[in-house]
């Protein structure tokens, strides 16, 4: 290698590390909100799918509404602790959804659950 292609290699991964480290630092937070907020929606959207493949009974309208306030109170939260919640949830639903019934003990379950957060 020459060393003219050498040196343009060197400054050009030093300018990308450098415009690199400069978004995280000024711009980290932002980057952050989006992909947190789209990594609710997109949890959200899963759970609302699973709620309506469970066979219809009395409990799935009342726990799709549930979940969907559930959702909505978690825009209050910072991020750390929303996503630690999202965690808990998709992991109760994922045990909960796999005989594709919900009965009143699991309903009441994740109803207690989530609701110690309100």
């Amino acid at each position: 290698m020459k060393k003219g292609c050498f040196l343009s290699v060197i400054v050009t991964l030093t300018i990308l590390i450098l415009v690199v480290f400069y978004i995280i630092r000024f711009h980290g937070e932002e980057l952050l909100d989006v992909g947190t907020g789209k990594l609710v929606e997109l949890a959200q959207q899963k759970i609302d799918k699973d709620i309506l493949q469970l066979e219809h009974n009395q409990y799935v309208d009342s726990l799709k509404e549930f979940t969907t306030n559930y959702f909505s109170k978690l825009n209050d939260l910072d991020i750390k602790e929303k996503l630690e919640r999202i965690e808990e949830l998709t992991d109760d639903f994922d045990v909960i959804f796999m005989d594709s019934i919900i009965d009143s003990t699991e309903y009441d379950f994740i109803i207690n659950r989530l609701g110690r957060y309100e």
